[in-house]
């Protein structure tokens, strides 16, 4: 049942097992599995509840309906850099691509060395990453879906010897529309909306759109339930007034809003780790222009990947959006970028990700709003560059006639030869133009109370019955796309917390 504010005409008051924050990644899938276990379970979900019926692949509209901030949210520093997020029914995963890595095995083995959690072990979550890739349908990109960005990309991959493929998504009779940023038209990428929200639904779970939460409520550091508004679709103005009365509360509102409730609340931060440590993935494009015609935009967006260089911390991953929404992207103005636009056919994309090392901070302003602040170090730095050079190289080798790295100083560059100038330069982070879209680290998980947030069950170390699970449990960066971890971490934990339900719902 998906209750939406327009649907009340007074305040809700709910007295449930568990109250879920967010219905994203880890909210979506902690109510269906919670659910299933046989508790009574209610969703707070602070955007509004959207079908393939409201996507109408608009830009604008999209972005103003399912996007936080319009899309712009923002981590201040030099350079400041978007980190788009949903804020609807599914969170981003409504609005991504579909991308599902698991954690790699390296990472989880350094968190049980860093960290302490020993019982974080690749055979110890291999089911929990089954069980999700059943139910969202986790299979590689088809060659018929793929498309020509990618297939040309793939061309100078296997040219130069190095490792690539076609990457694993969350779709299921996918057309390829190339829309996955402005809400799948087809249902077929298997977005929350789509699986888990209605699964735990058909268990009882009752999922209220339109509802923000403003207090955590607790009584000798245990959590007694929530507290929220609920806010009108349009106007975003307050309407009724929520209250939820709850024996467990899981805390899912993503690495930026998680731990800004908790800043508000004066919770769960004995540590003082809640909001340090972000972690977001920064990434860059590169594009190029070939005599074929490519039309980039027909086909799965980002659908292949290069991790020849993963183990240094840099990922390629395909990238392309329509000539209405590129267009803006491309590096020259006036009767320049009228000529390009004109090629635009002609053109390919790839995007290059750092795993970075650096790390940014969550602090709240004076409305309790997160402030968000990020700067990339000297060697994450080193690692875009090298990064950018790669992918350059990759293109020249598909036969590419010239390439655009957005450098300042170097727009284009026309020949293999020429890619030495981006490695010999010494890089600054303003030198690129920036986006990421992967916060994670800011309530991270660890063995000691004193340096992390949440144990390896993802319950807070100061605040009994409390779970976090979402992108901020994550102690470092994974260099892959976080949307299946996520997933498997919520189900790892709500399996903990069914099987130990006489301690929590007694």
């Amino acid at each position: 049942m998906i209750i939406r504010s327009k649907d009340l005409s007074s305040d809700v008051n709910e007295k449930v097992d568990v109250c879920v924050i967010g219905s994203g990644a880890g909210g979506a899938v902690m109510a269906k599995e919670l659910s299933e276990g046989g508790h009574s379970v209610v969703v707070l979900e602070e955007g509004g509840y959207f079908t393939r019926k409201d996507f109408n692949q608009k830009a604008l509209d999209m972005y103003a309906m399912m996007y936080r901030d319009f899309g712009f949210t923002v981590a201040i520093g030099m350079p400041s850099i978007p980190i788009p997020t949903g804020k609807c029914i599914g969170g981003t995963t409504t609005i991504n691509s579909g991308t599902c890595f698991r954690v790699p095995d390296y990472i989880l083995k350094s968190w049980q060395e860093n960290y302490g959690l020993e019982d974080l072990t690749s055979e110890a979550m291999r089911p929990s990453f089954e069980r999700v890739e059943k139910t969202i349908n986790v299979t590689p990109v088809g060659l018929d879906i793929i498309g020509k960005n990618a297939l040309v990309f793939k061309r100078g991959t296997e040219a130069l010897g190095f490792k690539g493929a076609p990457i694993a998504r969350n779709a299921k009779d996918c057309r390829g529309c190339g829309v996955c940023v402005f809400g799948c038209p087809t249902d077929a990428k298997q977005a929350m909306h789509l699986n888990y929200i209605p699964l735990s639904s058909q268990c009882g779970a009752k999922i209220y759109a339109n509802c923000r939460a403003e207090r955590i409520l607790t009584e000798q550091k245990r959590v007694k339930g929530v507290e929220g508004l609920f806010l009108d679709q349009k106007t975003n103005k307050k309407t009724h007034k929520m209250k939820v009365e709850a024996k467990v509360v899981i805390l899912t509102a993503n690495a930026f809003y998680s731990p800004a409730l908790l800043l508000r609340n004066k919770l769960a931060n004995s540590s003082g780790q809640v909001g340090k440590n972000l972690h977001i993935h920064p990434a860059t494009r590169v594009t190029a222009l070939f005599d074929e015609e490519i039309e980039g935009w027909k086909g799965v967006p980002q659908s292949y990947y290069v991790d020849e260089y993963f183990e240094e911390g840099i990922m390629l991953e395909g990238i392309f959006v329509p000539p209405n929404y590129g267009s803006a992207s491309l590096p020259s103005f006036g009767k320049q970028h009228k000529e390009l636009m004109k090629d635009y056919r002609h053109i390919a994309a790839f995007g290059v990700m750092v795993s970075d090392t650096s790390r940014g901070r969550v602090r709240i302003d004076q409305r309790g709003r997160p402030l968000i602040t990020y700067r990339m170090n000297r060697s994450d730095t080193r690692k875009m560059a090298k990064g950018v050079a790669i992918t350059s190289e990759i293109f020249f080798a598909a036969g590419a006639k010239k390439v655009f790295p957005y450098l300042p100083g170097l727009p284009e560059i026309s020949s293999k030869q020429e890619v030495d100038r981006i490695r010999e330069r010494r890089p600054k982070a303003t030198d690129f133009t920036m986006m990421g879209f992967h916060p994670m680290g800011t309530c991270r998980m660890g063995k000691n109370r004193k340096k992390s947030v949440v144990n390896s069950h993802c319950e807070s170390h100061d605040v009994t019955n409390l779970f976090i699970c979402d992108g901020s449990i994550f102690p470092s960066s994974l260099g892959v796309n976080p949307q299946l971890s996520i997933m498997a971490f919520a189900t790892h934990a709500a399996n903990y917390i069914n099987a130990n339900a006489d301690r929590y719902f007694q």
